[in-house]
């Protein structure tokens, strides 16, 4: 078993869940010590683990909860966001529009035409 150390969001862990081994992700930090996990199982469904903690068999209160973090394992590279990413441009005018909603007032008035 690694050392007990701070983690930050996007380290990896291994992690037990109902005496079952897996590896984890910290997705964020609750509070000091206590970190939201999220892996992915055999059939490829996530699952979180909210307010896990580092397992240490000294403390019987702790140690009786279903899922600890056992082990370091490495970091993943946190994706970031560097403002708006979406480069489409407007494909309508306002004379379009004017029109789309004007067949749309006729098509509920019964007006509709073929």
């Amino acid at each position: 078993m690694s050392r007990k150390r701070k983690l930050k969001v996007g380290d990896r862990v291994k992690c037990k869940f109902l005496k079952t081994e897996y590896i984890a992700v910290v997705i964020e930090v609750t509070s000091p010590g206590k970190y939201k996990l999220q892996y992915t199982n055999h059939n490829n469904r996530i699952t979180f683990l909210p307010n896990s903690e580092w397992y240490d068999p000294e403390d019987k209160k702790a140690a009786a909860k279903p899922w600890h973090i056992h082990e370091y394992v490495g970091f993943n590279e946190v994706l970031k966001s560097k403002g708006n990413t979406d480069k489409s441009k407007l494909t309508s005018t306002n004379n379009e529009l004017k029109t789309a909603i004007d067949q749309q007032k006729d098509f509920i008035r019964g007006k509709h035409r073929k």
